[in-house]
């Protein structure tokens, strides 16, 4: 291990000790010098200038560069990890594809090269080693490159798209949370479709800084009916008795921060956001 891996293992074991377990991982993989090979450290320092103006919190960003063995370090510990490269498949130039991290994990093949170890290969190795450790929600931005050749800067068309990735990026960010009002909690359409497709009841635990929702798979283990608020799919739970336990004002609505923890498999909402 170089001295440079050993530093990403020690502070992959961070998140761990602190409990930061709702942490999202953001990492930007690829060459600079290769213009728009570039395109994920782009949007990695641009992103860190946002978090520097404390408009994004709760996220851990990483410029990987060519380390694919590094990505499998940084992402452990966290909840959610988001992957942005450049792509080179003959697309238009500019074209965003958004993967889920399965399709796109591959098992190594044990060469002379650490250079062949890229974050394909960090998807399937990290969950190998790191076990719940590592983050099953997973997604990569691939962006259409339309420049390889040797050069700093990005080609007009994808530091366009690097942007529309930036926003979307924000936007999930600000977007994921749900609200509590009158003993209830509301989940919206989105939240549900991606972390309760088909649950119809579930559990609430109280945990430091907030509590958990966790799906129940079967209505005969109990659990709080997952109701539906109107025809969008909006979804509403009763909890007074829950929530009373809570400092909140009864009767205000106040939105939380609501982000995937794999290691407990549930929802954590942060009562401190």
């Amino acid at each position: 291990m170089t001295q440079k891996q050993e530093k990403n293992w020690r502070d992959s074991e961070r998140p761990k000790r602190e409990g930061l377990v709702n942490l999202l991982s953001i990492i930007g993989c690829g060459n600079t010098n290769r213009s728009d090979d570039g395109v994920g450290s782009y949007v990695v320092a641009r992103l860190k200038s946002l978090q520097e103006d404390d408009k994004i919190s709760n996220v851990k960003l990483f410029d990987a560069g060519t380390g694919g063995m590094d990505i499998m370090f940084q992402a452990r510990g966290s909840s959610a990890l988001i992957i942005i490269d450049a792509n080179s498949s003959e697309s238009e130039a500019g074209a965003i594809f958004e993967v889920p991290g399965d399709v796109l994990a591959a098992s190594f093949e044990p060469s002379y090269n650490l250079h062949d170890f890229r974050w394909n290969h960090a998807l399937d190795a990290g969950r190998k080693i790191f076990k719940s450790e590592f983050p099953t929600d997973v997604t990569v931005f691939l962006i259409e490159a339309k420049d390889l050749s040797y050069g700093l800067e990005l080609s007009d068309v994808v530091k366009a798209a690097a942007e529309k990735v930036i926003i979307t990026i924000q936007q999930r960010l600000t977007k994921q949370t749900v609200s509590i009002k009158n003993g209830n909690l509301y989940i919206g359409h989105e939240l549900c479709q991606k972390f309760f497709p088909g649950i119809e009841t579930v559990a609430l635990l109280k945990k430091e800084q907030g509590f958990l929702v966790m799906p129940v798979f079967s209505q005969a283990s109990g659990g709080r009916l997952l109701k539906l608020r109107n025809s969008i799919g909006d979804r509403v739970v009763t909890a007074t008795d829950f929530l009373l336990d809570f400092d909140l004002n009864y009767e205000q609505e106040h939105d939380f921060k609501a982000i995937w923890e794999s290691a407990s498999a549930a929802l954590f909402v942060d009562l401190t956001s």
